[in-house]
């Protein structure tokens, strides 16, 4: 006969397989799961699978099996996932079913790290989803900040994060915190290097950007971007001659490379070393004879030495190269009108001022094209608008003076004039080291001319013209012919006729040295003043009816 306990260890004994058999009873879902995960190729294989492990887990496993279920209903999740996301491009145009289809996607990546809650790659995957414009800047966040604690162990990876991170951020200072986090990640990294640096630039950290881009020239000496970057943050701070001696040493390490001679030019244009400039890129080309940026510098650097034959077919050969090169096309219309061909140059100008009617120096530069053209009615309507959307803009009142000027409406020019003027002298008072000059001497030039010339009475005022007269002359240090004969003009206004004559003599003598093509109007003046009589002029500008190639008078800004 057993004694009691041996007939209990009996039957503890026959009680062990009965248990593990329960706590398996799901073992063979999870065996098909298994052999399902091997071979599945489609969404729908693997959401199978996914099913298979649920219902494995919920039937029982043991805590061996129940963790290789967790393991691969994760895999299986997270594949079916990256499926899923791939199909997002091709139905763009259907917003609807790009919804869908992100939370079907979401859900597995959801079950994928319910099971796994360590997949970083899930995470990031997620994170992708989350993100604007399909989800909230916030949750994407929350996301790949568990991916980047989760990757502590691995910096490389981890700077990606960081990197993806820095992507979500809304603040330029958070963006930049990550992106230097990056950095210390993986200092290797040249994507976070790049990307602090293109930060710096944008919010104008131009010393901190420097910085950067050194740092990264140590790390890579052959880094093109870190090189532009250098030169572009050398520019912004405006030393031109750290540029060239930076340029200079990369030009005697690697002298075959044609954009970094481009560079150098941009340097030596900016500060007025024309041949410098234009032998560089002549060098530029001699590497490189598609380069369209050089070709087109080129042919900026020939327009302002007066060479318009040679600017004109460089800024052809850049735009063949690069038809839609914006300067290019800037510069073939101030070609075009350089060689009296308006409507060439108009043409040009309507097209881009279509295209970004926000441009405000296109909406000017045609502007004033119409008024050479003869057309003044038509550079009144486009600044009119101009004027509506930006009251502010001082070149407008001073271009739609000169065309109101041209069709005799003296009271209107003066009062545009007058708005430049104080517009100009409102800016001046807070003015920037990067404003840039306006023709503030031309603008006071025109407005002395008509208050001293006009023949109506109500808008002479002589006191007036002989203060703008004057500032106008001081700001030309008194050496432009047309400026001076203005002061000439303004003096005889006033009664002073001995002082006409005299700046009268001196816009004459100014005149013929210049060979000025109103050299005969300026003796004219001074004959008149010669005889005590002041000058009277009104301009009667027969409108240009020709038709031009596109229709210029519905510009929209």
């Amino acid at each position: 006969m057993l004694k009691l306990t041996h007939i209990a260890m009996f039957l503890a004994l026959i009680a062990l397989p009965t248990l593990s058999c329960a706590q398996n009873e799901g073992l063979d879902k999870l065996d098909e799961a298994t052999s399902l995960k091997l071979d599945a190729k489609t969404p729908d294989e693997l959401k199978k699978v996914v099913k298979l492990c649920e219902e494995a887990i919920k039937a029982g496993l043991d805590e061996a099996n129940k963790t290789l279920a967790d393991q691969v209903l994760a895999a299986a999740a997270f594949q079916r996932a990256q499926m899923m996301i791939q199909q997002l491009p091709r139905l763009a145009n259907n917003p609807g079913a790009v919804r869908r289809l992100r939370d079907e996607t979401l859900a597995d990546l959801e079950r994928a790290l319910e099971a796994n809650p360590k997949l970083v790659e899930a995470l990031l995957l997620k994170t992708r989803l989350e993100a604007p414009p399909l989800g909230t800047r916030e949750s994407a966040l929350k996301t790949i900040t568990k991916a980047i604690e989760l990757l502590k162990d691995k910096p490389v990876d981890q700077a990606n994060a960081y990197m993806m991170r820095a992507g979500l951020q809304e603040s330029s200072e958070d963006k930049l915190k990550d992106l230097q986090k990056a950095i210390e990640s993986d200092s290797t990294n040249s994507d976070a290097w790049k990307a602090r640096i293109v930060v710096l630039l944008g919010n104008n950290k131009l010393e901190e950007a420097m910085t950067d881009a050194e740092k990264l020239l140590e790390k890579e000496p052959d880094n093109m971007f870190a090189l532009e970057a250098a030169i572009t943050a050398l520019f912004g701070l405006k030393k031109y001659d750290e540029a060239v001696k930076l340029l200079t040493t990369r030009i005697e390490k690697t002298p075959g490379v044609g954009p970094i001679y481009r560079a150098r030019a941009k340097a030596y244009a900016i500060q007025e070393e024309v041949e410098k400039a234009l032998a560089d890129l002549n060098k530029a080309l001699e590497l490189d004879a598609k380069d369209a940026e050089s070709l087109l510098l080129r042919s900026k650097l020939y327009f302002g030495k007066g060479e318009v034959e040679k600017a004109s077919r460089d800024v052809s050969d850049a735009l063949e190269l690069a038809p839609d090169a914006v300067e290019g096309i800037v510069m073939r219309s101030l070609v075009a009108s350089q060689e009296g061909r308006f409507a060439d140059a108009i043409n040009d100008l309507e097209m881009l001022v279509r295209f970004d009617p926000t441009q405000v120096r296109w909406v000017i530069q045609l502007g004033s094209l119409y008024q050479a053209d003869k057309r003044p009615r038509l550079a009144i309507k486009l600044m009119d608008e101009l004027v509506k959307q930006k009251p502010e803009e001082w070149s407008a009142f001073r271009v739609r003076g000169d065309a109101k000027l041209s069709i005799n409406d003296h009271v209107g020019a003066v009062a545009d004039y007058e708005s430049a003027i104080k517009l100009i002298e409102e800016k001046s008072a807070n003015k920037s080291a990067d404003d840039e000059d306006p023709d503030y001497s031309g603008l006071l030039n025109n407005l002395a001319w008509v208050l001293s010339t006009s023949p109506q009475d109500a808008v002479r005022n002589g006191k007036r013209s002989l203060e703008l007269g004057l500032k106008a002359c001081e700001v030309t240090e008194y050496k432009q012919a047309h400026i001076v004969s203005t002061l000439a003009a303004c003096y005889a206004e006033s009664g002073d006729f001995e002082n006409a004559r005299k700046w009268a003599a001196k816009a004459v003598e100014l005149g013929s040295e210049e060979k000025n093509e109103q050299l005969d109007q300026l003796k004219k003046e001074l004959e008149s003043y010669k005889e005590n009589k002041p000058w009277r002029e009104e301009q009667k500008t027969e409108e240009n009816k020709k038709p031009l190639n596109a229709a210029g008078d519905v510009i929209e800004t």
